[in-house]
């Protein structure tokens, strides 16, 4: 009886430890022969759209509001699939923004923000922000993959609904809040290699700022 229930222990510790473990080592992934990331700024032609209730090429509607409804006790994801967060700023990417119009400095304000982190310490991260641009946004940018080097597998993972750019390596220290939640998907598992200019090369996060800490982190590929 003791050698069962022993067992058993060792069971939920190790189901605990695979869901909540922090081990966040970036992943690089292999970029195709000639296909070099860029590290300036991107600008896009136009001005911002707002925000949509159903996105284009997204099946899923999105909540209208500007932030979702959250509770400490309560669940901090409320959006659905980790591609469906809406644009929640003014630039036309979802979540809250990614600093692709250099409104961001050093420090990463509150909100929803979609990125890589590339080095997790035990009390701050190092995050390394992401658009998610999606729609009209989204379209120029498809268009420039396709009459490029990697236009054969432009759009094997991405599209208008959620096409992540990721233009610099640049990382912003984003401190933890010592409750910091931890949900890990399998949402982008499938993606493996992604090899378009300016796109990514590591795990996508979405990372919950509030009064300057990070209090929760959705894992795209966490439960691999």
């Amino acid at each position: 009886m003791r050698r069962l229930a022993y067992g058993l222990l060792v069971v939920i510790a190790t189901a605990l430890t695979a869901c909540s473990s922090k081990g966040v080592t970036r992943r690089e992934l292999t970029p195709l022969p000639g296909v070099t990331t860029p590290t300036t700024r991107i600008t896009l032609p136009g001005a911002p759209i707002a925000p949509a209730t159903t996105l284009p090429g997204d099946g899923s509607t999105t909540p209208t509001s500007t932030s979702p409804v959250t509770s400490p006790s309560g669940p901090r994801w409320t959006f659905g699939s980790f591609r469906s967060v809406p644009q929640l700023g003014s630039e036309p990417v979802r979540g809250s923004g990614c600093g692709a119009d250099g409104t961001i400095g050093e420090v990463i304000p509150d909100g929803w923000w979609l990125g890589m982190v590339a080095n997790d310490g035990v009390s701050q991260l190092q995050f390394d922000l992401v658009c998610a641009h999606y729609g009209s946004s989204a379209q120029p940018l498809i268009d420039e993959c396709l009459a490029g080097a990697a236009s054969a597998t432009c759009t094997t993972y991405f599209d208008t609904a959620f096409w992540p750019v990721n233009r610099n390596t640049r990382t912003r220290a984003v401190p933890e809040s010592q409750s910091v939640q931890i949900e890990e998907v399998a949402d982008l598992c499938g993606v493996a290699t992604e090899t378009r200019v300016g796109g990514v090369t590591g795990e996508l996060d979405w990372l919950l700022i509030e009064n300057g800490s990070a209090v929760y982190m959705r894992r795209g590929c966490g439960s691999e």
